[in-house]
């Protein structure tokens, strides 16, 4: 078996969709050794900002001198991202190794692609000897795959109304499933929430014996927004937590943090004719803090390539959109839940937003930079931004970050992305 064989393996097993229950991937940590034993986790929970969390917290880490495990989905280029160890994605031979070793089992217990992928992280951080891991979590929180791996400390970066089917129909049920993820006596860190949010989690942190935090929101933070200061405060108080340093350590390595994190997709502007914004925005928060970083930098309405899946909330989101997108060059993610082009088209148009319906994202990509001067943003789904991102690359439509030894990695590999393995995820 080489790479490609194992990755078609894996992503083979997205079909098999969503299963509840930890048993398999309880069963599956078991045949790898229990490495989730062998280090400390900090999980990370919420709806918005995970990824952005996830990334600063682990880099602050490893400025701070621990050999950090990272785990973050869903993957933007390339399968790899999503376990890092010290900003180094897992190499490929251990992921077939993992699978040649682990395949049988994975067969018998009928395991989920992201429940493999949690305990191939898990296998590898072991493997490399890692003091910590900050883990993004899946869906939610309770019956997520991460959960496995302990946790001496829980970040929830905040709740909106997402996966109703799944987590519950308001944002109090679905803080509830979020933030069951931590373990008895171990600390939550969380800002203070709307009253019915609030009310959950300080019923959750007595109940677990829980020792919450409100952190107080940084100065500063490696990427743009101010929703980023909220997050980057939530990391600087995890670091705190699971370190014991005291805050001058941790300062220090939360600046050295701002200058070497590299992380691709959010409010990411890129230099070209015209430059690109790339913005994974794909719920109605994550849209406000684009729309507010617009606003504080450009006069829209500016042009836009959008694509969404089809069981988000994307009509309140066009509406959201009027006055900010103007025209729109809608495509259709590679993606088996894809909302058509030609669907959220006609939704932009009946809000009074001129709208181009383009299934193709390289030719919507050409099509947005036919219509914009200065700036085209492309948002929307992983999947549209991440190929969009990659052509534009490829085409000579951007500039790529250089900087340091995990950017050189990210987009050495962004050239070298099999296409038709992205289609697939």
């Amino acid at each position: 078996m080489n790479y490609s064989d194992a990755e078609k393996y894996l992503f083979g097993k997205r079909r098999m969709g969503m299963k509840f229950g930890l048993d398999r991937v309880r069963r599956l940590m078991k045949d790898a050794g229990n490495p989730q034993e062998k280090f400390r986790t900090v999980h990370i929970v919420g709806t918005n900002g995970k990824g952005s969390t996830t990334a600063l917290l682990s880099e602050i880490l490893r400025h701070l001198g621990y050999r950090t495990g990272r785990i973050t989905s869903p993957h933007l280029f390339h399968y790899r991202e999503r376990t890092a160890v010290n900003n180094k994605w897992i190499p490929e031979e251990e992921v077939v190794r993992f699978v040649e070793m682990f395949r049988e089992r994975i067969e018998e217990y009928s395991a989920t692609f992201f429940e493999i992928t949690t305990v191939m992280s898990a296998w590898h951080f072991m493997n490399s000897g890692v003091d910590l891991v900050v883990a993004e979590a899946g869906l939610g929180g309770r019956l997520d795959a991460t959960r496995l791996l302990g946790g001496s400390c829980t970040v929830f970066t905040g709740v909106e109304i997402e996966h109703r089917r799944i987590l519950g129909s308001t944002e109090a049920l679905i803080t509830a499933e979020k933030v069951a993820i931590a373990p008895p006596g171990s600390a939550l860190i969380a800002y203070r929430q709307k009253p019915e949010v609030e009310k959950i989690i300080a019923l959750a942190a007595t109940e677990g014996n829980l020792n919450r935090i409100v952190p107080e929101s940084a100065s500063s933070a490696p990427m743009p927004g101010e929703h980023q200061k909220r997050n980057a405060g939530l990391a600087i108080a995890a670091a705190l937590q699971v370190t014991g340093n005291d805050e001058v350590p941790v300062t220090r390595a939360f600046e050295k943090a701002c200058s070497t994190l590299k992380w691709a997709g959010r409010i990411d502007l890129r230099s070209g004719t015209p430059s690109i914004l790339f913005d994974v925005a794909h719920n109605p928060g994550s849209i406000s803090f684009l729309i507010e970083h617009l606003k504080s930098g450009w006069q829209t309405p500016v042009p836009a390539v959008i694509g969404f899946l089809e069981d988000k909330y994307w009509r309140e989101m066009t509406l959201q959109l009027k006055g900010i997108f103007n025209p729109v060059i809608t495509t259709t993610p590679l993606n088996e839940r894809s909302l058509p082009a030609e669907t959220l088209a006609a939704e932009f148009r009946k809000n009074g937003i001129e709208a181009i319906p383009e299934d193709n994202i390289g030719m919507a990509l050409a099509k947005g930079r036919s219509r914009a001067s200065d700036i085209l943003v492309v948002t929307g789904s992983f999947f549209v931004v991440g190929d969009a991102m990659q052509q534009a690359w490829e085409k000579g439509w951007i500039t790529m970050p250089v900087e340091g030894e995990e950017a050189g990695q990210l987009f050495d590999q962004v050239t070298n992305v099999d296409s038709s393995l992205r289609s697939s995820v």
